[in-house]
């Protein structure tokens, strides 16, 4: 379940990143990078006030949060590459 959640909260992001990028004029990547950056705050408060354990046997908001915090990160890395 909080696989398909990533899934489609991943899936979300690029038209929502593109459609932002080509509205406002901002570079698609860095619009990518917001969009992460906050869902990746949004997966960690949810798994605060869900009290989700760190070491659950499962996946959890917390995986959640630091799958978007790596993409975040690795976009950010590769931002001077792509541009």
């Amino acid at each position: 379940m909080r696989l398909r959640i990533f899934v489609l909260k991943l899936v979300t992001i690029i038209p929502v990143s593109i459609a932002l990028a080509v509205h406002r004029g901002y570079p698609i990547i860095g619009i990518v990078i917001v969009c992460c950056a906050w869902n990746s705050i949004f997966s960690g408060l949810a798994a605060l006030f869900q009290r989700h354990r760190y070491d659950a046997p499962s996946l959890t908001a917390w995986d959640e949060m630091a799958a978007f915090l790596g993409i975040t990160t690795l976009l950010h890395l590769l931002q001077p590459f792509m541009a």
